[in-house]
């Protein structure tokens, strides 16, 4: 027993010492080694796996550039991984990163969540993107006819407080991008054309949308609710609007645009031009 304590001493006392003359060997060779160019992280060696359809410009570049700070980001460094991840999280295309790990011989993993584009905000002067949250893209990626494709929030009087990557301080954003996610699998099959916020409901915490349609009809859809896929009330006017559409094709009447209000348990339809 006690010569298995000493044994035990000894490698302690070894492995103190190995790591005394690593710390005084890293310290006499750092500057060499972070500045020796073999050793410097490149664009193409930090691996992300395939891109979403909706990026068309590697980021890479961006990542490695806001890590480096002008610089090089040498993989010999030993915050090199910290450095990375802190710039990649900043990067207004990346919602979080999962994983990161340096890979041998050079290089680095980064399994990111990539934010998803669901709806396109009227701004005077044109169109601002944002994700399920609210949150500020990248204009860049998005060409007239991309844009056109994605469900388009107009009433916003606000504009973005930050630049692409904050979130978009207005309830009408918020709100508004979580409905239309739930809207864009359907968007083009329904003709839908923008959502707007009720008159009632401006400034509201909690405001109200109604949809309108390319035929000229309106959806009252009220509230967004906790806007999840598991949101009840969402998930039965979903059913309602499905069923509607499988039966009639439009969401149109034989006489014209009909005003079609969800807010209540059983969907009330009328023609618009009755409404005042």
């Amino acid at each position: 027993m006690v010569r298995g304590v000493r044994w035990l001493a000894v490698w302690g006392f070894l492995g103190v010492l190995a790591f005394i003359a690593t710390r005084i060997l890293w310290d006499g060779h750092r500057d060499a080694l972070l500045a020796d160019p073999r050793f410097h992280l490149v664009p193409e060696e930090i691996e992300v796996g395939s891109l979403p359809p909706w990026i068309h410009q590697d980021p890479r570049p961006e990542f490695l550039l806001d890590a480096a700070q002008g610089g090089a980001l040498s993989l010999a460094d030993r915050d090199c991984l910290e450095k990375l991840v802190t710039a990649i999280e900043k990067h207004p295309w990346v919602s979080r990163v999962a994983r990161a790990e340096k890979r041998f011989p050079g290089g680095v993993v980064v399994q990111l969540e990539w934010r998803r584009p669901v709806a396109m905000v009227r701004v005077p002067g044109g169109l601002l993107p944002v994700d399920e949250t609210g949150v500020l893209l990248p204009t860049r990626d998005f060409t007239p006819l991309e844009a056109s494709r994605y469900p388009r929030i107009e009433g916003v009087e606000s504009v973005p407080r930050g630049p692409a990557g904050t979130p978009w301080a207005d309830p009408l954003v918020k709100h508004g991008a979580s409905l239309a996610a739930r809207l864009l699998p359907v968007w083009a099959k329904y003709q839908f054309r923008s959502i707007m916020p009720l008159q009632e409901s401006s400034g509201a915490r909690d405001p109200q949308f109604q949809i309108l349609t390319r035929e000229g009809s309106v959806i009252l859809w009220g509230d967004v609710g906790n806007g999840g896929t598991d949101d009840a009330r969402t998930v039965k006017k979903l059913q309602w609007l499905e069923e509607y559409y499988r039966e009639h094709g439009s969401f149109a009447g034989l006489d014209g645009p009909l005003v079609i209000d969800l807010r209540s348990a059983k969907p009330q339809i009328k023609a618009r031009d009755s409404v005042p």
